[in-house]
């Protein structure tokens, strides 16, 4: 690999620097951005304890008794001593700055409020005007801490005598987003009439590949993974254009409300559920086992009175209920996944699969393992 090329100090490039970096360097033009930033003065105004070379440290004193703190006159004479020497160091690096540019130096900034904050600071001059001099006063410079507002200061102060080196010009946001989102009128182009050398069968390869189409894009949409209920509320979703919206009922509301069809169902499932084969229930049977679950808090008095327990014994009529207690191996809850082609989920020609899952409420084997039952 050959070498970086070294860029010379003469080289026509622009360079991006701080005003650190650019001590001792000339330029043709420079831009000086940013100058609206003001200075740091978080540690003199956020921390408990000030330090100075000097004045040695001013702590905050702390009423442990009430929870409270206050400042001190230590804490205040070092905060005013460190206030003025960084703004004195920020004026050095200021200066540096001012005198990089040979013959054009372009500096930025923004206003939230221009006109505002220059009849701010017309007021302090005019409050503080030195008539012999013109110059600004330190009082008037330890109030404003950006470079904006030291240039705006000395621009209002001395504006007939420096109209012949420094220009002004206020742009407002809407004419630069005016300026940056304009756009030119486009016409439209017939490429076909440029493209007339080009035999057909190449015009055809041409079109086809900027017509291409990704065959799988609707892929994109469709759930690799999925589960029973959501396909069938998608089923259902599909059937009705109307939005359907469920809100589950507080609990001081299901006290007053009787049961609503849907609750009804989820609460016969459970019944069902904690039913045991292996006992032959009745009435008395089927109010213990209610009574139970009411103790171990899985239903409560309302549910308990909901149950219609002769549906529950019209079951155990049932031939499912009978080969139920004879069964071999009875499974309840159990969880299952299987892969489907996606065109039997969702209705589309697709090539894929998608894996479902759910859970079996109830399957059970017999003694010929050909008899079952299942609910998803």
């Amino acid at each position: 690999m050959s070498s970086a090329k070294l860029i010379g100090e003469n080289e026509d490039v622009i360079r991006i620097m701080s005003i650190h970096k650019s001590k001792g360097l000339e330029f043709p033009v420079v831009f000086l951005c940013g100058m609206s930033k003001e200075f740091n003065m978080t540690d003199l105004n956020k921390d408990p304890i000030l330090l100075h070379q000097d004045l040695g440290f001013g702590p905050k004193y702390i009423n442990y008794d009430e929870g409270e703190s206050y400042t001190t006159l230590a804490k205040e004479a070092i905060k005013i001593k460190s206030r003025l020497e960084l703004i004195s160091e920020e004026m050095r690096i200021f200066y540096v700055a001012l005198t990089r540019a040979r013959e054009k130096l372009i500096m930025t900034g923004i206003s939230k409020d221009y006109k505002k904050e220059i009849s701010k600071k017309e007021e302090l001059l005019t409050l503080y005007e030195n008539k012999e001099n013109k110059k600004v006063s330190e009082n008037i410079i330890e109030k404003n801490i950006s470079y904006l507002d030291w240039v705006l200061l000395v621009y209002l102060a001395r504006k007939k005598e420096i109209e012949e080196i420094f220009e002004l010009q206020v742009h407002t946001k809407k004419e630069v987003l005016e300026k940056v989102l304009k756009k030119e009128e486009k016409k439209e182009i017939d490429l076909s009439k440029n493209l007339e050398y080009i035999d057909k069968e190449r015009m055809k390869e041409i079109k086809k590949k900027l017509e291409w189409e990704y065959e799988g894009k609707i892929l994109n949409n469709l759930l690799t993974k999925t589960s029973v209920t959501k396909i069938k509320n998608m089923k259902i979703d599909l059937e009705s254009d109307e939005e359907r919206i469920e809100y589950k009922t507080p609990e001081f509301l299901k006290e007053e409300k009787a049961l609503t069809s849907t609750e009804k169902g989820s609460l016969m499932h459970l019944i069902l559920q904690k039913l045991d084969e292996r006992v032959n229930y009745d009435e008395t049977e089927l109010d213990k086992m209610l009574e139970n679950l009411k103790k171990k808090g899985i239903i409560d008095e309302r549910e308990r009175k909901a149950v219609d327990i002769e549906k529950i014994i019209m079951f155990m009529k049932t031939k499912i209920w009978k080969e139920l207690k004879s069964a071999k191996e009875v499974h309840k809850e159990k969880p299952f996944y299987i892969n489907l082609p996606a065109s039997e989920v969702y209705e589309e020609d697709i090539n894929e699969n998608v894996l479902v899952q759910g859970i079996i409420d109830l399957y059970y084997v017999t003694e010929k393992r050909r008899n079952s039952f299942s609910r998803l």
